[in-house]
């Protein structure tokens, strides 16, 4: 399929986000490295509050659902 020397899945250059990384050192100061270092701690807090939020709401409809059924004869 791809070249392995892209890396990523099937070596597209793809690593689970958007098909790009920045490769910055940490001591670079950069404006532009500054920037997508930051932007991208945003994208992993967004990712990981919806997945916490995916959650809450799959069990507690999950947990409602099954309280629910005990009292149907009552």
């Amino acid at each position: 399929m791809g070249s392995a020397g892209n890396g990523g899945i099937m070596g597209s250059g793809i690593f689970g986000m958007f098909g790009s990384i920045v490769n910055c050192k940490a001591e670079d100061t950069s404006t532009y490295c500054e920037f997508v270092k930051m932007f991208n701690v945003l994208i992993m807090v967004l990712v990981i509050v919806f997945i916490l939020y995916a959650v809450y709401t799959f069990s507690k409809s999950t947990f409602s659902n099954n309280r629910g059924i005990g009292k149907r004869g009552r």
